[in-house]
């Protein structure tokens, strides 16, 4: 087509002329496939990497059932084939749950620091309180390696 005819309608809409079908040997060469996934989908044997970042071992034992928006949690780590286990906090803000990390399951500091959140979530303390009191462990350890 030239330039001229290249936005005239009727060039495209003239009824009576078929398209011309180009015979491209390709699709001959084509066997379909025993796929009956589609696009995203995969199978149970192409399941993903079963060891993925952080894994909580089991349904979490949150340590003051009658608050569901704040609990500790115990989640494992692995790294070159070794698991290792820690502590955080966790605490739901709307239908996010957010976590703060309070350190290994083999830490003296950790434990302690387990043991006084789990204190603080039965006496009533809000989420923002135990935040902000975690917080605090943080700039005074901090201070204290000065």
């Amino acid at each position: 087509m030239n330039q001229p005819t290249l936005f005239d309608l009727e060039a495209f809409t003239k009824t009576g002329s078929s398209p011309v079908y180009a015979y491209d040997p390709f699709w001959d060469e084509l066997t379909p496939q025993d796929s009956h996934s589609v696009g995203g989908q995969i199978s149970e044997a192409d399941s993903p990497c079963e060891s993925v970042g952080e894994q909580v071992a089991t349904d979490t034992q949150k340590s003051a059932p009658q608050h569901d928006t704040h609990w500790i949690e115990e989640y494992w780590v692995e790294r070159c084939s070794n698991k290792y286990w820690y502590y955080r906090y966790c605490w739901m803000q709307g239908r996010k749950i957010h976590r703060r990390y309070l350190g290994s399951v083999n830490s003296k500091l950790a434990r302690h620091k387990k043991a006084d959140v789990e204190v603080w979530i039965s006496d009533g303390q809000s989420p923002a309180e135990i935040q902000r009191l975690i917080q605090c462990w943080g700039e005074s350890q901090k201070r204290s390696h000065f």
